[in-house]
């Protein structure tokens, strides 16, 4: 391909990749759905004492947009599934997206407070050079 017919927003070379596709990358629809499905429902489950992983997928089902029936098809009968419908699978797709960017936020605000930067662009602390000059330095 020349450089004239490439367009300046083509992501064909990776610049812009999506989490949810990297982590699905040679999967199916069907098991890209249910890989989906599974992750929020892990994200929502309550804990073995408090929640079953029924009430989970269902919470997974609202939390993505798609009709609970639909995820217990996805749930149960993946494996027999030839395709899942498109509204679905793009529903799963950036609902697990979002739990995907909540957790990186999360990881970089962390990352932020325990280098002690208060920002989010993770530079390590770094005292200034004068802190070290005068009469302080000179008793050390």
């Amino acid at each position: 391909m020349s450089d004239a017919r490439r367009v300046k927003s083509d992501t064909s070379d990776g610049e812009v990749r999506m989490r949810a596709l990297a982590d699905t990358a040679g999967m199916e629809p069907p098991e890209q759905a249910k890989f989906w499905l599974e992750e929020i429902a892990k994200k929502v489950h309550r804990g073995p004492r408090l929640d079953t992983w029924t009430s989970a997928r269902n919470r997974a089902a609202e939390y993505a947009g798609i009709e609970v029936s639909m995820a217990k098809r996805i749930w149960q009968r993946w494996e027999d599934m030839k395709d899942v419908s498109g509204s679905a699978l793009v529903k799963l797709m950036i609902a697990y997206e979002r739990i995907c960017e909540t957790n990186e936020r999360a990881a970089d605000s962390y990352r932020a407070e325990r280098l002690g930067t208060g920002t989010k662009d993770a530079t390590p602390y770094q005292e200034s050079r004068s802190a070290g000059l005068g009469m302080d330095a000179a008793r050390h």
